[in-house]
């Protein structure tokens, strides 16, 4: 179904002048009080103007009027008091308008208004209670995340490989691996930007004590595929470093970020060389091309990746440092034409008839 800003003129009182909300918590009865007096108040003080918010507040109210005026069979809406807006009759509408097929996502938003329009009167009216508030939304599947493909990978670092060769810097060098580093292990772009050079192992086979979200830590595998290159950018970094450090320790390195920045450093202070979050997001975009790239992008390739060749949602939780599995499991969602594509190629070895 399609919503239409179709008001009729059985509650288009919104062209009158509204009452207050002071007004009408000063009725006798509140709950006797015309409801569509009530949501045209309402629809003055927070649905004005052409704006698509204000203008699907006036769309849902007006379908939950409508509603509740065929739900009480009364033959007009300015026959519905506020009393006819209860828990029942909210549950009811969020369920009559899943019969008429309207999407998930729609209904929740009609049900989202209702609950701020109650809520709005409760603080407001005194002893009022908000209708809406216990009403649960319809539950809607989160789609898979998006990860990036071969074809796409292969865009990013070719787009890297050509801004070297406008500019070979190190800052460009570093994004390079920053890019690399971030689609192979998997680690939160946070987690990144924080390491330091002590938690790499002197094999360069882990990332020890990565604190995550849960403020848990965990060990992250470096791949043998990755190490060359992690290699490479340390010597690049160390030779950066020596700008600032003529004679730099070991003992001062490892306590220097993993992916350095140079801008403004401080010497003294190891907290200086950190990059910021903003710098990070930056580093990952520039390299996009037709698909917008983003560090949780390469997260979410990570985990679709490694789910593909693992077939093992805890082993993906584990690496992602996920402390529930249910976490996970939104990776393990398949499309519609997945669906379809699987049961076609089970059917492909039915026997054909006669």
């Amino acid at each position: 179904m399609t919503d239409k800003d179709d008001t009729t003129g059985e509650s288009s009182a919104a062209e009158e002048t509204a009452p207050t909300f002071e007004q009408l918590g000063a009725e006798r009865s509140f709950d006797a009080v015309k409801l569509h007096t009530v949501v045209q108040s309402y629809l003055t003080y927070y649905a004005t103007g052409s704006k698509h918010t204000a203008k699907a507040k006036r769309i849902d109210t007006e379908r939950f009027l409508s509603f509740l005026k065929h739900y009480h069979a009364y033959p007009e809406v300015s026959s519905l008091k506020v009393s006819h807006w209860n828990h029942s009759s909210v549950q009811n509408f969020v369920e009559h308008c899943l019969a008429q097929a309207e999407a998930p996502t729609t209904v929740s938003r009609r049900l989202a208004t209702l609950k701020h329009m109650g809520r709005t009167l409760a603080e407001r009216i005194p002893g009022f209670i908000n209708p809406a508030k216990e009403v649960k939304p319809p539950k809607i599947q989160a789609p898979r995340p998006k990860s990036l493909s071969v074809e796409e990978v292969q865009q990013a670092l070719q787009q890297a490989a050509l801004r070297k060769e406008q500019r070979n810097t190190f800052q460009r060098r570093r994004n390079e691996m920053l890019f690399v580093f971030l689609i192979e292990t998997g680690l939160r772009a946070d987690e990144v930007r924080l390491l330091r050079l002590s938690q790499i192992d002197e094999n360069l086979e882990w990332i020890q004590n990565v604190r995550t979200k849960g403020k848990k830590f965990r060990n992250v595998y470096i791949s043998s595929d990755l190490r060359p290159r992690l290699q490479h950018y340390l010597d690049e970094r160390r030779r950066e470093l020596s700008r600032f450090f003529p004679e730099l320790t070991i003992g001062v390195d490892k306590k220097l970020p993993l992916f350095i920045s140079t801008y403004r450093v401080n010497p003294q202070e190891p907290d200086s060389f950190l990059m910021g979050s903003k710098s990070i997001w930056r580093a990952i975009h520039q390299l996009s091309g037709e698909t917008k790239l983003h560090p949780h992008l390469l997260r979410h390739s990570f985990a679709t990746d490694l789910l593909n060749s693992s077939q093992d949602v805890r082993l993906v939780a584990q690496a992602l440092g996920h402390s529930d599995v249910r976490i996970t499991m939104r990776y393990t969602e398949r499309a519609d034409q997945d669906v379809a594509n699987a049961l076609e190629k089970k059917n492909s070895h039915m026997p054909e008839e006669g």
